[in-house]
């Protein structure tokens, strides 16, 4: 007895209810974009408290199974907002200042004397944002679930994933369990914590980022102390520019990660295959943690 032949499935398997509450932009051929929502900017506390647990499971993933190194950033804008706290954490985290760019974007015009009277004079509203560039400070102290504790929620966050590179890494320190136990504990991290700092510095991500987004900047007379170019993206980003622009993008990072106030959410960007290992990360935590209270 003859049985009829399998057909192939016409149209793809829906994996939107398994992804919840990650929306993927399905239409869009170039990367794989997600995007979660929040109630509003500063985050609320209960969908605070959850996404801070996806986020480190999601850490751990691209850690763990792909073998990405992570790298924290925050929005200098965003510091105001967090000031105590950036205070409290500067010397631990070690912050560095560098610049955030939108695609394309120019620097901001300074606030000269002549554009402050012509304000005055045409009654308009002044922020003094408007001036300042869109820097963001990069964390040379590897503390990700401590940052994002101190800072993540007030929309200025940036994580972004990269290839290993053995540059980076420091070397361990030569001390013994004896001389560990005989010195204070808090003197040997400080001095590890600057040894990693040191060879943090050396990351290829500097010059690289300069390169792949400084174009167009080299003129300015800033860019020769610009220690590194942060691309920051929103969904728009990823359907309006041309694919040489988003290329660059993921010869910097593998994964990219932020809070994006313009699209009232969280994004997650990358090249990987990344929706099953993202689908099975999603259901554990509704286990752990019930659904994402949105």
């Amino acid at each position: 007895m003859e049985t009829a032949p399998r057909t192939a499935r016409l149209k793809p398997l829906d994996r939107t209810p398994e992804l919840l509450p990650f929306r993927r932009a399905a239409q869009l051929e170039s990367c794989l974009l997600f995007w979660l929502p929040v109630r509003a900017f500063p985050i609320p506390v209960n969908q605070r408290t959850w996404l801070l647990h996806l986020l480190h499971s999601i850490d751990e993933l691209l850690t763990n199974d792909f073998g990405l190194r992570g790298e924290m950033f925050l929005q200098y804008k965003t510091v105001s907002s967090v000031q105590k706290a950036f205070l409290r954490k500067v010397r631990e985290f070690q912050p560095m200042l560098g610049l955030s760019r939108r695609p394309g974007a120019p620097l901001p015009e300074m606030l000269t004397k002549e554009r402050l009277d012509a304000v005055i004079k045409n009654g308009q509203s002044l922020s003094i944002n408007d001036s300042v560039p869109d820097y963001s400070y990069w964390f040379l102290t590897k503390s990700p679930a401590e940052q994002r504790e101190e800072f993540f929620g007030y929309g200025g966050t940036t994580r972004i994933f990269l290839k290993p590179d053995e540059s980076t890494k420091p070397p361990e320190m030569p001390f013994t369990e004896a001389m560990r136990k005989s010195f204070d504990p808090s003197h040997i991290a400080r001095l590890e914590q600057a040894v990693a700092a040191g060879y943090a510095l050396k990351d290829p991500f500097l010059s690289k980022s300069k390169e792949l987004f400084g174009a167009g900047l080299e003129q300015e007379p800033q860019y020769p102390g610009i220690q590194f170019i942060l691309p920051l993206l929103s969904s728009a980003d990823f359907f309006s520019q041309p694919k040489p622009e988003l290329d660059k993008w993921f010869q910097l990072f593998e994964v990219y990660t932020a809070e994006s106030p313009a699209d009232q959410g969280v994004l997650l960007a990358t090249r990987l295959d990344l929706e099953e290992p993202l689908i099975a990360l999603l259901k554990s935590m509704r286990e752990k943690f019930k659904d994402y209270p949105e």
